[in-house]
């Protein structure tokens, strides 16, 4: 599973229709937020930019915390450590393996959280 629903609902402050097309929006926020920065990590990570890309891999973490999605954080962390740790080429490694996680990731959203 690669999305703690809890996380997900807790969002909501209820079952009332404004809280769930509220949190149907920020969901389609963040499909377009999380392509947007899943591009600026491939840039970065190829440039070896190793500052604008841990400012992204910190930034995107804080995203996938936020929304539950546990397997983009264990991914984004791992690769941000990596980078601190001075090590570009595992950060790399496991850049490159973010935007097959996040199609992933897209379609167990998709049933509750249709496009």
């Amino acid at each position: 599973m690669l999305i703690d629903w809890s996380r997900l609902d807790s969002l909501k402050q209820g079952d009332d229709e404004d809280d769930r097309i509220w949190l149907e929006d920020m969901v389609r926020s963040l499909r377009k937020n999380m392509n947007s920065r899943l591009e600026n990590i491939k840039t970065f990570a190829i440039e070896k930019k190793a500052q604008e890309l841990q400012a992204e891999l910190h930034q995107t973490k804080g995203v996938a915390a936020n929304f539950g999605l546990a397997g983009m954080q264990k991914t984004v962390t791992e690769a941000e450590s990596n980078l601190k740790a001075g090590n570009m080429d595992a950060t790399v490694k496991l850049c490159e393996e973010l935007p097959s996680l996040w199609e992933q990731t897209k379609q167990e959203l998709a049933p509750k959280f249709p496009d």
